[in-house]
C-alpha cells in the first residue's frame, strides 16, 4: 500500500499509561478495555491493510476483516481486533489460530474502532491526518465515518463510576478494564498522560519462561523469572490453555530433565514473554495470564 502521503505505514498507535484507578470528573471519555489484538486499519484508494501495535502487516493472517471492513470509507481507524463467540465471549488464542479453526467453532473476528487518524471532511474530498485534532472532534469524525455500515465503534462513557461498574460486569465475556481518553488532547505520544488504562484486577507484568512443566505439547505449568525470582506459576493449565502454549513454544524448547517430584521439566530457549499476575496475600499463587505475541 502507498499511505505516505497520508500517514506513514505502519502508523505509530497511542499507548496508554497504568494507573490504579479510573480518572474521574469532566474532560474524560471512557470506554472498556476488550481482550484482543491492538491494531489499525488502512483503507485508502481502494487499498486494505491491517497492522498490529508493533507495526506486523497481519493481513492476510485474518481475512475476515477484509469482508467486515469492504465498505469503510478511506481512512485510517486505531481500535482493537477480538475474536468472539457467538455468545459474545473474547477468545484471546483463537486469534493466532486458522480462519478455517475459527469458523468450525463459529468464532467471528471483529474490528472494534475508538478512534480515527485520517478522514475525508467532505465525501470525495482528500484524505487528511486528523491526529492534530482534539478527540471530541476525532470521535464526531469516527461516527461519520462509520454511519451506516456494519464496523462496530466504541462508545464514550463520561462518568468514571458507570465505566467501572460496566468492566466489572463484562468481565466475564473478556472486557479486561477501562481505557480513559482526555477530550481535548491530540493523537500523540507526547501527549503520555491522555490515555490512561486501569484493569479490573490490576495490570499483568513481565515475565521470562525459563522452563514448561509436564509434556512438551500440554505443558501444566510455567517457571517465570519475576524480578530476578524464579516461580512457578499455578494453578494447573487447563487442557485448552495446555495445548495452546505448547503450540506457541514450538521451536523454543530445549533440554529436558527430571524433576525431584518426578515430573518433567524442559528449559525454553530464547526470549519468550509471558504475562503474569502477582499472588494477592501470603499464600497467593503467580497466576499464568498468556504467552506474549508480536502483535
Amino acid at each position: 500500500m502507498t499511505a505516505s502521503s497520508v500517514l506513514p505505514v505502519p502508523v505509530s498507535l497511542m499507548r496508554p499509561s497504568t494507573v490504579s484507578s479510573v480518572p474521574a470528573g469532566p474532560g474524560w471519555s471512557h470506554a472498556m478495555k476488550l481482550d484482543g489484538w491492538r491494531g489499525a486499519v488502512h483503507r485508502l484508494g481502494g487499498q486494505f491493510l491491517v497492522h498490529s501495535r508493533s507495526g506486523r502487516d497481519i493481513t492476510r493472517e485474518l481475512p475476515e476483516l477484509r469482508t467486515v471492513l469492504t465498505d469503510l470509507p478511506d481512512c485510517v481507524l486505531d481500535g482493537e481486533i477480538v475474536a468472539a463467540h457467538a455468545d459474545g465471549r473474547m477468545d484471546f488464542g483463537a486469534l493466532a489460530r486458522t480462519p478455517a479453526w475459527r469458523a468450525s467453532r463459529g468464532i467471528a473476528v471483529v474490528f472494534t474502532a475508538f478512534d480515527i487518524l485520517a478522514f475525508a471532511d467532505l465525501p470525495g474530498g482528500p484524505v487528511r491526518d486528523v491526529r492534530s485534532r482534539p478527540l471530541r472532534e476525532r470521535l464526531l469524525l469516527l461516527e461519520q465515518a462509520l454511519a451506516g455500515r456494519d464496523v462496530r465503534w466504541v462508545p464514550g462513557i463520561d462518568s468514571a463510576d458507570e465505566a467501572v461498574q460496566q468492566a466489572r460486569d463484562l468481565a466475564p465475556l473478556g472486557v479486561e478494564g477501562v481505557v480513559s481518553r482526555r477530550l481535548d488532547s491530540p493523537y500523540s505520544s507526547r501527549a503520555s498522560r491522555a490515555w490512561v488504562k486501569w484493569r479490573t484486577d490490576g495490570d499483568p507484568a513481565d515475565a521470562k519462561v525459563i522452563a514448561v512443566i509436564g509434556p512438551v505439547h500440554r505443558p501444566w505449568a510455567l517457571r517465570v523469572l519475576v524480578d530476578g525470582q524464579a516461580s512457578e506459576t499455578s494453578p494447573r493449565l487447563d487442557s485448552v490453555r495446555a495445548a495452546e502454549v505448547g503450540r506457541q513454544l514450538t521451536g523454543h524448547v530445549g533440554a529436558r530433565r527430571q524433576r525431584d517430584d518426578g515430573s518433567e521439566e524442559h528449559l525454553v530457549v530464547g526470549v519468550v514473554l509471558a504475562e503474569v499476575r502477582a499472588p494477592v496475600g501470603r499464600h497467593g499463587s503467580l497466576r499464568f495470564v498468556r504467552l506474549r505475541t508480536d502483535s
